[in-house]
Parts: C-alpha cells; structure tokens; sequence
C-alpha cells in the first residue's frame, strides 16, 4: 500500500513538474510573441519634421514650472519667468534634437498604481517631469512625461529613460541620446566670466560688520593664500582651508538662480573686490534676500591693462550688468564671512579644516 501510494506522489509529482514547466514554456512563447508584435520606433513620431518651429518649451516637476521661449528680436531663447534671461543654448538644442531623436525599445507597465515607482507619475504632485513643445501659433508639437533612467544593452552613448505620452498610462522604456533637466538652473546661462584660477593674486572683501580683510598670494606659483593683517588673537588661529576656499567666489563662480537686479536693493551691500596678475579686476556686490545671498558682478581693468582684458571686463559688464545671481547656500555663507570667521580655535578643529556644518558643494 505504502508503495502505491509513494509511486502515485512521484507520478503526480512528475506531470506537475511537467505542467509547470509547459506553462513555463507557453508563457515565454507568447512573452516572445508579444515581443515581436511591437516594434521599436521614434516615441514622438513627426517631430524630427517640425523641430524648427519649436518657440516654446514647457516644464512641469516637483520643483515648478518654467517656460524657455525663442525670442525673435534678439535671436535667443529666454526664461521668461527670470525677466527673459538668456537660457543655455546648448540645453536647448540638446532637448530639442533628444525628443526629435527618442526611440521607443519595448513597451513597459501600464498600470497607474506602478508609475511612480519608474518616476512617471503625474507632475507637479507626482516625480515624473512633464515636457511640452509648442509652436508660433500654441501648437503643441511633442509632449511627454519623463521618468527615471535605465541601463540599455547596446547602448551605443544612449541612455534608456522611461517614458509616457500624457493622458496614456502606458509606459515604454525609450533610448534617449541627451538627458532631460526640470530644474531651471539646468537651463540657465552660465557663461557670465571665466577666471582661470592660475591669474587670481588676491581678493578684499568689505563686510557688512567688521573691517575689510585681504587674502593674497605672492606670485602665480604660489598655491596657497594668506590672510593678510594683523595676527591671530590669542587661542585663535587663521583657518588655512577655508582661506583657500575664498578664491573660488571668482575662479569658481556659479549660481542657481538668476533675477532683474533692479528687484533687489544693492545699496547695503558686502562688497568683493579681486585682482588678478594680468591686471583686471572684478567687482561682487552681494544683499541677503529671501534667506539667500544675491550677487552682481562686474569688471574694471587698470590703467594699461592688455587689450584681451580689456575686452574680458567689457564682456563681463554686457553679460551681467542687469542681473543679480542666486549663490548656493556653502557660496553665499563664505562671502557673508567677516575676518574673523577666517578663524579657529587654535587647539581644536575639523579634519578637514573647515567649520563644523559646512560642507563646500561643486556650486
């Protein structure tokens, strides 16, 4: 009786093992099936043909909504919203030539309640980032909403991103040849001026509070600044890094946003002032608003300073002469510092050199 029963379970056992495994195989042919009946193609089809008359692109993330429009006068795209500021060129024509180029590899979840786990659901509440091209007359020539990146075999410079048209659930994972930015810092106009770190010799700032100080370097070979004036107080010592830090206010200038200058009153204002070995000299006006620091910037080169710096100052004050620039939160804290900020406990301190809290981002 015992070995009936034991024959049956191994019989039962062997057709179940054989049923999976024909269910294993039916589901793969009609995986493969599936497959086959979807070809892969551009994800916006037609666009490539009106990408020219593109006037107007329209963002929609987490972090707002912003437009760049084609302003034909000046023959530049713009941010509106920033007082028609000058939008990087080269993110547009990535963007534009990204969509027109966007291939579609294979068809993804459609189901609404997976969406955001690829980053697809809906902006402003959900994390995908809505894009919408339009023409001249308010056409709409492309729209999509982006997700998350993906690896891709073969990807051949591409990168795969996750992808749906709005209004359709259904996803596709897409080979996309440029990144897609929803923050409008991406899109901002950087090229305001270039100091290469090598010409810097010294910068005076002037707080608010405090006498000015000056930091300094003899010479093109010398790395490292000092702080000038009197020595430290007493259990006091001058901070070597974050003197070192300093010089990146010019030779690393960057920002995050950007606004009219006439929006922001500069009439008390921390004043910077650089020289640089080649003779030019730049100038940074900085006020705290809105809990961050604003900057102007301008240049004036000396009495016989060289034709290329006197053409470098004369593109720096075209460029920025009606605009304040957003700092980042590490940048506007070091140029809000007084003298003796530059200091530290002389018996104590961070590994590293810098005050406790800060952390110096690449902004």
């Amino acid at each position: 009786m015992m070995d009936f029963r034991r024959r049956n379970l191994i019989i039962l056992g062997a057709l179940a093992a054989v049923s999976v495994a024909a269910a294993g195989v039916m589901l793969s042919i009609r995986a493969e099936e599936g497959r086959a009946r979807f070809t892969p193609g551009e994800f916006l089809p037609g666009f490539a043909a009106h990408v020219k008359e593109a006037t107007r692109i329209h963002m929609v993330s987490r972090d707002g909504s912003f437009d760049v429009d084609y302003d034909p006068v000046k023959g530049i795209w713009v941010l509106p919203a920033r007082g028609n500021y000058p939008a990087d060129f080269e993110r547009v024509r990535q963007t534009l030539i990204g969509l027109a180029a966007m291939q579609t590899v294979e068809p993804k979840t459609a189901r609404a309640d997976w969406l955001n786990y690829i980053g697809l659901d809906t902006p402003p509440k959900g994390s995908g980032t809505a894009i919408t091209v339009t023409d001249k007359a308010g056409k709409t020539l492309a729209s999509l909403i982006a997700g998350n990146a993906a690896e891709l075999e073969n990807a051949q410079g591409a990168t795969g991103l996750f992808v749906r048209r709005p209004g359709d659930n259904q996803s596709y994972l897409a080979r996309a040849v440029f990144p897609l930015r929803g923050d409008v810092a991406d899109w901002l106009e950087t090229g305001v001026m270039s100091i290469d770190a090598a010409r810097l010799n010294s910068v005076t700032i002037t707080p608010l509070k405090g006498t000015p100080f000056t930091i300094a370097r003899p010479n093109t070979s010398s790395r490292e600044y000092r702080l000038e004036g009197p020595p430290a107080p007493k259990g006091r010592a001058v901070n070597p890094a974050l003197v070192n830090l300093v010089p990146q206010l010019i030779t690393g200038f960057a920002f995050v946003d950007v606004q009219p200058a006439s929006k922001l009153d500069f009439s008390k204002s921390v004043h910077l002032a650089a020289h640089t070995f080649d003779m030019q000299n730049i100038r940074i006006d900085a006020v705290t608003a809105d809990n961050a620091v604003w900057a102007r910037v301008s240049a004036q080169p000396d009495p016989g300073t060289p034709t290329m710096q006197r053409q470098e100052a004369a593109m720096i004050n075209a460029r920025g002469a009606d605009w304040a620039y957003k700092l980042s939160p590490d940048k506007g804290r070091l140029l809000m510092m007084t003298r003796d900020d530059l200091m530290t406990q002389a018996e104590t301190g961070r590994p590293d050199g810098l005050p406790p809290g800060m952390v110096l981002g690449p902004n």
